[in-house]
């Protein structure tokens, strides 16, 4: 189902296109437990210590380059953990839940209350753009801000959006982004939350200037920036250069293959279709229903070249037509009708 331009109508997630799955395997797929969570967790915190120590150790040395951009590579990946958060969806036990979400916090330059409402927002409206509201989250915009894009692997508009809210709502200050996605009656835990990380933020710059070294800074705040290259990577293939204002995820979000290791890394958030389709679903579950109802999706990318070839495919495309988008290639008779319907903007539909 298209969206018409400047839609205001209403729109919620009952409006989205969802596979046909049987209750008992939905049942099954949406149970949460904290062993996974907490095995899955455990292993990243210990990946992100024993990188740390390895780039302690490398002070001084040449080696403390590579050494530092593994540690950051590694630490960015905090970020999957918190989207995964932002659903309450890893651990069974709330309590767990809200502790390692402060910690993720801290490590993603994010708060809470507003990282969860906004996300909330960009489920409710993922990938639109001729809506009112229109998405959030959208990462990258047609024709694409090649220098937007760039800066997007040091997380500097992240860092200005997200630290700047932080700031602001320190003070009491509601800045208008969170006014649009958060309900007045959370504003004053939002406001608190980021007091408290602001505050663990100063702790460490203070830290930094007692003891004269940048360290701190170094090991805690920046690895997010220098490091965040590979999940950058990731999540720009999530929808970029797919089709927008379709009410049917499979159109505009992609599914790939990986690794074990990035997948472990990524908390299996390649399973992206799966993910907007079935959000409740906890992480260690996505490669079960992807099973469940693969006979309904497109197929999978072949990796991250496969995805960024067709990216930058359509990147170029857009140089000449601002409306270029890849159609994928969906089961039954959704694929079959008009590409050209989203909106009254027409575009040329690839299909892969």
């Amino acid at each position: 189902m298209s969206v018409p331009q400047d839609n205001t109508k209403t729109i919620t997630m009952d409006d989205w296109y969802k596979c046909r799955l049987d209750r008992k395997v939905l049942k099954a797929v949406t149970r949460r437990n904290d062993r996974d969570a907490l095995l899955h967790f455990s292993g990243f915190i210990s990946l992100v210590v024993a990188s740390g120590v390895l780039a302690w150790l490398s002070l001084g040395t040449l080696w403390c380059v590579p050494a530092f951009l593994l540690y950051g590579t590694i630490y960015a990946f905090a970020e999957a953990i918190e989207h995964e958060l932002r659903h309450r969806t890893p651990f069974r036990s709330e309590w767990l839940n809200e502790s390692v979400h402060w910690l993720i916090c801290f490590m993603t330059w994010r708060e809470q209350v507003y990282s969860r409402w906004s996300h909330a927002q960009h489920h409710t409206y993922t990938h639109l753009t001729a809506t009112v509201p229109s998405d959030v989250e959208l990462a990258v915009k047609r024709p694409p801000n090649y220098l937007k894009l760039a800066t997007d692997f040091l997380r500097i508009s992240h860092g200005i959006h997200h630290l700047g809210n932080i700031v602001l709502h320190s003070f009491g200050i509601v800045s208008n982004k969170a006014k649009a996605v958060v309900p007045p009656t959370e504003f004053r835990a939002m406001c608190r939350n980021s007091r408290v990380i602001l505050a663990l933020y100063a702790v460490v710059i203070a830290w930094a200037i007692v003891v004269h070294s940048w360290l701190p800074v170094v090991f805690l705040l920046l690895p997010r920036s220098y490091g965040a290259w590979l999940h950058e990577f990731l999540a720009l293939t999530q929808h970029t250069g797919l089709r927008e204002n379709e009410l049917d995820h499979r159109f505009s979000t992609r599914t790939l293959r990986l690794n074990r290791f990035l997948q472990f890394l990524y908390w299996n958030m390649n399973y992206h279709v799966e993910h907007h389709m079935f959000p409740n679903v906890p992480f260690h579950a996505l490669p079960q229903l992807r099973k469940a109802i693969e006979a309904d999706l497109p197929p999978a990318y072949d990796g991250l070249f496969s995805a960024w070839g067709e990216i930058v495919h359509v990147f170029r495309m857009q140089r000449h037509d601002a409306d270029y988008m890849v159609t994928p290639r969906v089961p039954g008779n959704a694929a079959a009708h008009d590409p050209e319907s989203v909106g009254d903007q027409p575009f040329v539909a690839q299909t892969r």
